[in-house]
């Protein structure tokens, strides 16, 4: 499995104000800030209305938000997880969320590794939400509410030629 494709595939249907902001910093923090054998991947990015209602309405739950109702639906989100190459035969073999694991063993958790970069560019990090923590999201919405992307989404308001809502 070819991470970095999959995962830069995911970036390019980003919405467009966030899209080369998250392609760098993905790049980024795969070549400069984690350890041989250690790989970000974007695990989801932006999801249709309907796939966000087929995901809410799977059981057991695993989505809070109907479609429309998450930053997801409008490219604003996305999520991520660590990939560790175990036998260092250049597979990455094992697909994680943890948030402890110290792979390269520097002292800093790789998963944390990432939080705080994402964090540091003004994104959202789903961890320090109280109500329902969500490890693996990330979003920046630039002040707006889903309430307010949705009401844009159904007027269409979109950037010229996309299905994207103007911010």
């Amino acid at each position: 499995m070819d991470i970095q494709k999959i995962s830069l595939d995911r970036i390019e249907k980003l919405h467009p104000k966030i899209r080369e902001e998250v392609k760098a910093a993905y790049i980024h923090v795969n070549k400069n800030l984690l350890g041989k054998g250690i790989k970000m991947g974007i695990t989801q990015g932006l999801r249709t209305v309907k796939e966000q209602d087929d995901l809410y309405n799977k059981k057991p739950k695993v989505t809070n938000s109907k479609g429309g109702q998450s930053f997801h639906n409008y490219g604003l989100a996305f999520d991520f997880a660590m990939y560790y190459d175990n036998d260092g035969d250049g597979n990455f073999e094992e697909l994680s969320w943890s948030t402890t694991k110290d792979f390269d063993k520097d002292g800093q958790a790789d998963w944390m590794v990432v939080v705080k970069y994402f964090k540091s560019l003004g994104y959202e990090w789903g961890g320090d939400w109280k109500k329902i923590i969500d490890k693996p999201h990330f979003q920046k919405v630039y002040g707006y509410t889903w309430q307010k992307l949705l009401e844009k989404y159904y007027r269409r308001d979109f950037i010229d030629g996309t299905d994207y809502v103007k911010l």
